[in-house]
């Protein structure tokens, strides 16, 4: 019920994570502005760094951490497809390129977009 109350309304903040990669695949990769490995970097390395983790890195004999993208895919910003319970965005409407279309933690499918091939 909180969070869908309308952006008027509702507890501060967007959700920004499901729409990270395309707005900024479509808004800097895309107009040259950085590369797609230093974006893949940004979004990997850099936070795991950061905080000090194992992780952000594909790596032999661990468990794969990844998100499979179609960086030709194309799609509006539609707050009503999000799995988060936030609906808020300053984005909507908004069209992007490179969606994810599969998500694997610890070596095993966790989410995979309903139209994506296997």
């Amino acid at each position: 019920e909180e969070k869908a109350q309308g952006i008027e309304r509702a507890p501060f903040g967007i959700t920004g994570f499901e729409t990270a990669f395309p707005l900024l695949y479509t808004n800097l990769v895309k107009k040259g502005v950085i590369t797609l490995e230093q974006l893949i970097q940004f979004l990997t390395e850099k936070p795991a760094d950061t905080f000090g983790l194992e992780a952000g890195r594909l790596k032999e004999g661990r468990a794969a951490d990844i998100t499979i993208i179609d960086l030709e895919q194309e799609e509006e910003i539609d707050p009503t497809t999000f799995l988060s319970k936030g609906k808020n965005t300053p984005f909507a409407g908004w069209k992007c390129q490179g969606w994810p279309v599969m998500t694997i933690v610890g070596g095993k499918i966790a989410w995979q977009k309903e139209s994506a091939l296997v």
